[in-house]
């Protein structure tokens, strides 16, 4: 047989609507390495957004799923993110999740186009989590997907020892092992006030499916039938039992990145500890808070911690700086200095870099700490780069993710809600100090981890193509003639029968039976123990008489 037929090329759709490129990324390198085993990579993706393709040169078509959400609504995305109290439940993230999910209809009529289109229908989705659509074509088409995710996806692939939802659990949280019992408590019941607002939330998303002719719900079996891909690798993602058809296949890095630019360049070159500060593209940080940042900086500069900031900010990120806050800097002239100085680059030993090479930075040895909102792609950079972090989570995942890197001995944490100027410096002179080497240590031990862990997008990858040549040669005319080889008998079965409850019942009725007649011939016995005690004497006295008779003749 030749090796076309064992293993053919396929076309893949790669899809990711919202949620911006930390999103795409990990989609796309999956992606590149299903190219460079020949199959043919298509992607799909809202209006405006078609540049995250520029630098992936092996996509051979474009698809566009309608317009992307306006500045107006991310601006107000960040703005409620940026606000949200975890602690106080997901009221406040509400309209997030409506904007998100308001482009459901949108994708899923595109989507439905192409897969309708025999020109242009794929072999293979591989899609965000954010991409719902993506599950609905799999449903009704039976199409083979994979999702991917940033960490373990809500209300799937449960685990009783891991308290609360991905995503949504409170600070703190790791699994029971070593979570005080009030704050597992406060986990499980973590959606019960704001069960009022989840209730309208589905039936608006019943009504908006219903009004697009999709009256099933929403395709997530706690077992999928489908591909989940978790862009973590366990050292920062909690180990647990996984069934075949999720696995951790992360940190998805490429494997070049933008080199240093002239300005950070020129500043590593100049410096030899600097505080790297990346809180997101999108956060817009109050003015307060990074007035708090500035100081601890200044104070680190002045003990000699460190020698120099690059600080990446976005322009929206500048939205509510006051740039006319002045702030003392005794390490150059002993004279104060504007925020606005600041970030036109006017202070010798700042920087304020509107993008910024990130992996670049982090891989230079100047860079002796990392302070990061702790989102998916910035914990797995921080830690496939090899460095310390100040964590500072601000909605989702980013929280779940700086408890686990604190656990993981490799950063301190700071609450968005309540963080100080002295906490922010005590906790980065902590891990500065040179003869700190707990750090140093647990860095570069998930370092090692987070370079072996990269290697299994080409798992990612297998599992793809198992899963396609399995789904294409297991249904015939229309007929599925065999289950999903990656797929556990116990989906297929009653839990009565999966979990061996027909076993226990049988087990207990045998045992019942064997009890109940043991008691009931006790029973018997003891009501008729008179005579029965009585024949038994007679036997034995005829017997003894008729011993002594034999002996006696």
């Amino acid at each position: 047989m030749s090796r076309s037929q064992v293993h053919p090329s396929r076309k893949i759709l790669l899809v990711v609507t919202t949620g911006g490129f930390t999103h795409a990324a990990p989609v796309l390198e999956i992606g590149r390495v299903l190219a460079e085993r020949g199959h043919k990579i298509e992607f799909a993706t809202l209006e405006g957004q078609e540049s995250w393709v520029k630098e992936y040169g092996f996509v051979n078509k474009l698809h566009q799923l309608g317009p992307g959400p306006t500045s107006d609504q991310l601006d107000g995305h960040y703005r409620r993110m940026q606000a949200w109290d975890i602690s106080k439940g997901i009221g406040q993230a509400m309209g997030s999740k409506y904007l998100f999910d308001s482009f459901w209809p949108q994708t899923y009529r595109h989507l439905r186009e192409i897969m309708d289109d025999p020109a242009t229908r794929p072999d293979m989705i591989v899609a965000d989590f954010f991409v719902e659509a993506a599950n609905d074509i799999h449903f009704e088409y039976k199409l083979p997907i994979a999702v991917v995710c940033p960490n373990m996806p809500a209300f799937q692939l449960p685990c009783p020892y891991i308290p609360g939802q991905p995503g949504f659990q409170l600070p703190g949280t790791m699994t029971s092992e070593d979570t005080p019992m009030w704050l597992r408590i406060m986990n499980e019941i973590f959606f019960f006030p704001d069960l009022p607002a989840i209730i309208r939330a589905g039936k608006w998303s019943k009504k908006m499916r219903s009004d697009n002719g999709v009256f099933h719900p929403p395709h997530k079996p706690s077992k999928p039938d489908y591909l989940i891909f978790v862009n973590s690798f366990f050292g920062l993602e909690i180990p647990r039992d996984l069934p075949p058809t999720a696995a951790p296949v992360g940190p998805l890095l490429s494997p070049t990145y933008p080199p240093l630019d002239q300005e950070c360049g020129a500043f590593l070159a100049r410096h030899k500890s600097v505080l790297y500060i990346a809180l997101g593209t999108h956060i817009i940080l109050p003015h307060k808070d990074a007035a708090k940042i500035v100081k601890a900086a200044n104070r680190l500069q002045e003990d000699g911690l460190i020698d120099g900031v690059i600080w990446a900010m976005g322009k929206t990120c500048r939205a509510d700086l006051d740039r006319s806050a002045s702030f003392l800097f005794t390490t150059v002239d002993s004279k104060e200095t504007t925020l606005g100085d600041l970030l036109d680059n006017k202070h010798p030993d700042w920087v304020f870099p509107f993008f910024a090479p990130q992996r670049a930075i982090l891989d230079s040895e100047s860079t002796k700490l990392y302070f990061t909102h702790g989102g998916g792609s910035s914990a797995n950079e921080g830690l496939y780069h090899g460095k310390p972090m100040l964590s500072m989570g601000i909605f989702s995942d980013q929280i779940a993710n700086t408890t686990r890197l604190v656990a993981g001995g490799v950063a301190e944490s700071l609450s968005k809600l309540g963080f100080t100027s002295g906490e922010v410096y005590a906790k980065a002179k902590k891990i500065l100090k040179s003869e700190n080497e707990t750090y140093s240590q647990n860095v570069l031990r998930l370092q090692r981890i987070a370079h072996v862990a990269a290697r299994r997008k080409y798992h990612a990858a297998d599992l793809i193509e198992e899963l396609m040549y399995d789904n294409e040669l297991r249904f015939k005319d229309g007929k599925e003639m065999r289950p999903m080889h990656l797929q556990t008998a116990d989906m297929r079965m009653s839990a009565f029968k999966a979990k061996n409850w027909d076993l226990y019942a049988v087990s207990g009725l045998l045992l019942t039976a064997l009890v109940g007649s043991t008691w009931l011939a006790s029973r018997f016995a003891w009501r008729f123990r008179g005579p029965v005690i009585e024949q038994f004497r007679s036997i034995a006295l005829a017997s003894w008489e008729s011993l002594k008779n034999t002996v006696n003749k």
